[in-house]
């Protein structure tokens, strides 16, 4: 039986994940290729999760041992890994979906939501904080990026972080504890990075978010983290205008929000008030904080103020906020603060880009993702473009952690072994052309992971990335 050819664009959790089922669920042959634009796999897992939360990339092992198992003798797939391919610049993407009985796009989101204000494009010292991970992840894209490395790092006292999610939190994490050995000594962060930061000599990092407490959209396991840093002599705080436990009906509220209450109402007291469960916790040897960050609440940025010489970031406007029993946010701009900051990351969130060859197919973007059904990509008359499909962030919006980016991705590749059978036959399934493209394989690919997990074994770290393409390539000497 000729098998069903399936290209998957993006080798990050989503691509693999639908790889991964498709070829854990089919009960025909399928011949199944990942493309990726750089050349090693798994995306946001390898560029994207905190380098001290490694038990989160565990999904690489599960993404490789499926493409072992496909591999091996007893198998009726196949598989295939192209890296340093860029499908829509280096292979088209109408050829594609023109020679393959699928295609998923499945390549993630890589543009920054924007706040669209003064000054947030051209002030020197404010950043994304998809261009901060990246950045201290190692991405070829930012690893080296002279606007992070030639940054004055020396005169950084006071951080502003707008949003408080769980990538914000990641960001003040790192800001308040780059100094910590224990914490980032053994993981795989970018050592570049890592020494620049450690230059900085934070005192402050305030998260500010529009909304109220209640609304906070970090994970208790992240906010815990946080107030961990005691040990470390970082201090949290809250003020207890937006922290009112009094006012909430704690009876009506998920559990997950009561215990992230009962955690805070225990760190915002002094030591000696907690209960014997919270003064069980380590705190500073000396008993000194000498940094310290803020939870702040209910304010809208409005601009941000730089100094008119050298373009340097000097503060940021904002206005005070209230909101309404149905949850709608009422900015006040007649009430407004200013505070001073050296250093502002704005973590909104991410949003797609859509590919080059998206006109020529038809393929209806809305902005911020591939608008689809079901994973089943539609064109801009709202009907289904055979053999398209679309799974992750690209596909739903760029929210939720992995383990719901794999519940989707699976529901899309069962849409896609439902649709197979009534897909149009293609006569030639064969790849398009990759004579000019200086492409990696799998073998490849892998050569270039053990060589960054050897020489990170040397410094007893997971591996030491390497941080540009031209080094990975050399590593298989194309």
């Amino acid at each position: 039986m000729v098998p069903k050819s399936i290209s998957i664009i993006g080798s990050g959790p989503s691509g693999f994940y639908t790889a991964h089922h498709l070829l854990q669920q089919a009960n025909i042959p399928l011949d199944v290729t990942i493309w990726e634009r750089l050349p090693v796999p798994f995306g946001l897992s390898r560029y994207g999760v905190a380098p001290d939360h490694p038990n989160v990339k565990n999904c690489e092992d599960t993404f490789t041992k499926t493409v072992e198992d496909v591999k091996g003798k007893h198998s009726m797939h196949k598989f295939n890994f192209i890296g340093n391919c860029e499908v829509g610049k280096d292979i088209e993407l109408s050829k594609l979906l023109s020679k393959q009985d699928a295609v998923v796009l499945s390549y993630g989101c890589t543009t920054d939501k924007r706040l669209g204000i003064p000054g947030e494009n051209d002030t020197n010292g404010v950043f994304t904080s998809r261009q901060f991970v990246n950045w201290y992840n190692g991405h070829p894209d930012f690893a080296l990026n002279p606007k992070f490395m030639d940054f004055d790092w020396k005169s950084i006292k006071n951080v502003g972080i707008i949003g408080n999610g769980n990538v914000a939190l990641d960001l003040a994490r790192l800001l308040l504890s780059s100094t910590v050995n224990s914490i980032w000594g053994h993981t795989d962060v970018n050592p570049y990075a890592l020494n620049k930061i450690k230059e900085a000599p934070i005192e402050n990092v305030k998260l500010i978010a529009r909304r109220d407490f209640p609304n906070s959209k970090f994970t208790n396991k992240e906010l815990r983290e946080m107030w961990l840093l005691e040990e470390h002599g970082v201090k949290g705080h809250i003020n207890s205008e937006y922290f009112t436990p009094e006012e909430w009906d704690m009876k009506e509220q998920v559990r997950s929000f009561r215990r992230c209450v009962d955690l805070c109402s225990e760190y915002v007291k002094p030591f000696e008030e907690r209960s014997a469960k919270y003064q069980k916790l380590p705190q500073p040897t000396n008993g000194v904080f000498q940094k310290h960050w803020e939870l702040d609440y209910l304010k809208t940025p409005l601009e941000i103020v730089k100094d008119e010489t050298k373009g340097l970031l000097k503060s940021l406007k904002l206005c005070n906020n209230t909101m309404t029993k149905s949850g709608k946010v009422i900015p006040h701009l007649d009430s407004t603060v200013s505070y001073d900051f050296d250093l502002l990351i704005t973590s909104l969130g991410y949003k797609g880009s859509p590919l080059p060859g998206f006109e020529e197919l038809g393929v209806q973007f809305d902005g911020t993702k591939i608008v689809n059904n079901q994973g089943r990509v539609v064109d801009f008359e709202g009907n289904k473009i055979p053999g398209l499909y679309t799974s992750g962030w690209i596909g739903k919006g760029a929210s939720g952690v992995i383990l719901s980016t794999m519940s989707n991705a699976f529901k899309v590749a069962d849409n896609i072994l439902d649709d197979l059978e009534f897909l149009p036959t293609k006569q030639d399934t064969s790849l398009p052309s990759l004579h000019n493209v200086n492409y990696t394989t799998w073998e490849e690919a892998q050569t270039i992971l053990k060589f960054e997990e050897q020489k990170g074994q040397e410094e007893s770290r997971p591996r030491e990335k390497l941080l540009t393409i031209k080094e990975m390539l050399q590593v298989v000497k194309k």
